[in-house]
């Protein structure tokens, strides 16, 4: 009974910070912040998987957090490279 409660905090946690990190994503004053707050989101959408594999009892669903954190880490690499060769380099000043 204890650990479903935990679990279920922690996945109200989660859900807390995914939807903050959102907010990062949308309005990002720059593309590195904007590709952090997603690195950030994937990391926290395989720890709510995981968790609710956990709280469901439910060991298949760890196969879908290893393919999300694989998708996840994939997009932050392919946005990286992204920026790197991008001509946009407006947001190197953040001086304001």
């Amino acid at each position: 009974m204890t650990m479903t409660l935990g679990l279920d905090i922690l996945l109200g946690l989660l859900g807390i910070s995914m939807v903050l990190c959102f907010i990062r994503l949308f309005l990002g004053p720059n593309p590195p912040n904007r590709a952090v707050a997603f690195d950030t989101i994937a990391v926290q959408a395989v720890a709510m998987v995981a968790l609710f594999a956990m709280r469901t009892d439910q060991p298949i669903l760890m196969d879908v957090a290893l393919i999300t954190a694989v998708l996840g880490f994939l997009g932050t690499v392919m946005l990286s490279r992204y920026l790197e060769r991008s001509e946009l380099r407006d947001w190197e000043s953040d001086e304001d």
